[in-house]
């Protein structure tokens, strides 16, 4: 399921800003570290979950860092704490209020129809529980939505799997 990660993140290696080469490089380098960081812990045996949105959420997070670190230079001890503001400052604001705020100072609009706009609104927007099927039918308990956003679900899976394969082993970046 690799290939899936790599074809994820090819269809979202789209122009950020029409006349803008360096936002351009800096989105595609972002995508870039985001697969290579989440690929030896994409699962194998399912292609489907959470996890798919975690590739766009860790990409924007790279892409709105400061401008003088390179995406590929930032640690991954960084990224989890920048996952999780709240873990390290209770008063800290949620992810997506940070990415929204450094979008727009970047000179993005996020209520236009680009890529980019729409793939945040996409992440950010709640959505409601969902337990049942358009007919009626029960899902199975693995693929009840607990509501909330896609952003959310990929912080969850994520973080501690971020944590796990590389702050627990001697390979942390």
């Amino acid at each position: 399921m690799t290939r899936d990660l790599w074809w994820a993140a090819g269809r979202m290696a789209f122009n950020v800003a029409e006349t803008d080469n360096w936002r351009n490089q800096r989105w595609t380098e972002s995508l870039r570290r985001s697969a290579r960081l989440l690929e030896p812990c994409w699962p194998t045996t399912y292609s489907n979950g959470p996890f798919t949105h975690a590739l766009p959420t860790i990409a924007l997070l790279l892409y709105a860092g400061p401008l003088i670190d390179d995406p590929e230079d930032v640690r991954v001890a960084d990224i989890v704490t920048a996952l999780t503001p709240h873990l390290a400052d209770p008063a800290a604001p949620p992810l997506k209020d940070t990415l929204r705020a450094v979008l727009i100072e970047r000179q993005h609009d996020l209520d236009d129809d680009s890529p980019l706009s729409t793939l945040f609104r996409k992440l950010t927007t709640n959505q409601p529980p969902l337990a049942y099927t358009s007919t009626g039918s029960e899902l199975p308990s693995a693929d009840h939505w607990p509501g909330g956003t896609l952003m959310d679900a990929a912080v969850q899976w994520a973080h501690p799997t971020l944590t796990h394969h590389y702050l627990h082993h001697s390979s942390a970046q």
